[in-house]
């Protein structure tokens, strides 16, 4: 039996464009907080019982691939049924602290990919298209915008670990966050 859902948490303290441009600058924004960090810092959990910033990084990639197709359903099928998963399943059993740079490197460019053409479906939106909803697994209904306030949100709370995880490892880096009040 799933629990029941929550309802979405309010995030219209931000308007659909500033949404959409840290939605949209989040790929190149990920692939800067990762970059030059050695592969010892990347695995390292400067957190205990946290993900390391190879795991939070690939997790985004993960999640965007989830979040697109909900975004389709939600915009082609209103009132569908939207999937869900288990992050730190996908995490473990994808074996994310296992990978290689080269893998690092197609996941960011699988993130941006994936932010690039989905970003398209956000951009097209007009009026009553940001209303349509669909069922998520926790949230029960939520919105087209919703749906661009969670991915928005997700990017900006990501960087924002891994930053945080470079001050811990002594590799501060400078970058504003683009939406400081988060989500959840």
């Amino acid at each position: 039996m799933q629990p029941a859902a929550t309802a979405f948490p309010p995030y219209d303290f931000y308007s659909t464009g500033q949404l959409l441009e840290a939605y949209r600058l989040a790929p190149e924004r990920l692939r800067s907080v990762v970059a030059g960090l050695a592969p010892g810092e990347l695995l390292a959990r400067p957190v205990a019982g946290k993900w390391s910033i190879l795991e939070i990084a690939l997790h985004v990639a993960d999640s965007e691939l989830v979040g697109a197709v909900r975004v389709r359903m939600v915009t082609a099928q209103p009132g569908a049924q939207l999937p869900g998963y288990n992050q730190d399943l996908w995490t473990a059993r994808l074996r994310h602290n296992d990978a290689d740079p080269a893998l690092l490197e197609e996941t960011l460019g699988l993130f941006a990919h994936l932010r690039a053409v989905t970003g398209r479906i956000f951009a097209a939106a007009r009026g009553d298209d940001w209303g349509a909803t669909g069922t998520h697994p926790e949230y029960g209904d939520v919105s087209l915008r919703n749906l661009l306030e969670l991915y928005a949100d997700h990017g900006e709370r990501h960087i924002e670990q891994i930053l945080e995880r470079r001050a811990l490892l002594g590799r501060r880096m400078e970058m504003a966050i683009l939406l400081p009040r988060r989500l959840y």
